[in-house]
């Protein structure tokens, strides 16, 4: 059997890339405002869905959650564990949670891990229709993803990214299926440290029309829109899209 992208993508190559960018202070306002998003109050139950390395499930524990985090890479896993040893992970695929029915609050499923699976878009639902599954009635949903009408607009074909300061450089070569709305990169890395090496990663990438549908087909209804967590509006130029919304 094939081994997908997303089963090898998410390694230790993957926190040194991202890990400067996403980590630290600004993980920590983005797990403010969700949970300014979120209304709930302390002691609620939140599933991190695709948690990665935990840097919004740990921050939110400290405000006071009760915070489940779920991921398939190991890797990831262990960096959550080191950051936190307390906090509860399991390791699982999307599209079926090792979860009880009803058993969370909210789930939260952030910086784009959404439309991983390359079909017709069944098993992106198949994530929705869980995420329904295991929020308890009036339980919440944030999803982060890319806003597809900013990813064409600004669309480049090749990046190269400034040195890292451990002499790492990054570059990026993209190609996008308008069709398919399939969008795929691969970052090739270059350090003094190691050879040179690639890693693919490759994503569905909707419309926001296209969420608030698959939303709605899951059973949940969508409440609001956003730009990003701070709750900037939806604009043409926004890279993000927020889809809050709610089981009934």
């Amino acid at each position: 059997m094939a081994v997908s992208w997303y089963q090898t993508f998410f390694d230790a190559d993957y926190l040194r890339v991202f890990g400067p960018f996403v980590d630290g202070d600004r993980a920590r306002q983005e797990a403010l405002a969700i949970a300014g998003i979120l209304g709930a109050a302390p002691g609620s139950v939140i599933l991190d869905l695709a948690c990665g390395q935990g840097r919004h499930a740990v921050p939110l524990r400290a405000a006071g959650f009760e915070v489940l985090g779920l991921d398939l890479s190991d890797v990831l896993l262990a960096a959550a564990r080191a950051r936190d040893g307390d906090l509860p992970v399991i390791r699982a695929d999307m599209r079926i949670l090792p979860l009880a029915d009803a058993c969370v609050d909210a789930v939260v499923n952030l910086f784009n891990a959404f439309g991983y699976f390359d079909d017709s878009g069944e098993a992106d639902l198949s994530v929705l229709r869980e995420v329904r599954r295991v929020l308890r009635p009036g339980g919440v949903f944030v999803q982060e993803v890319h806003h597809r009408d900013a990813l064409v607009r600004s669309w480049e074909p090749r990046t190269v990214h400034p040195p890292y300061e451990d002499g790492l450089v990054v570059t990026e070569e993209r190609d996008w299926d308008g069709v398919r709305g399939h969008h795929r990169v691969t970052y090739l890395l270059a350090s003094p440290d190691a050879p040179p090496r690639r890693i693919d990663h490759s994503l569905r990438v909707y419309t926001v029309t296209e969420l608030v549908a698959l939303h709605e087909r899951a059973g949940l209804r969508v409440q609001q829109v956003d730009g990003d967590l701070a709750g900037t509006p939806l604009s043409p130029d926004t890279p993000l899209a927020v889809i809050v919304s709610r089981r009934d």
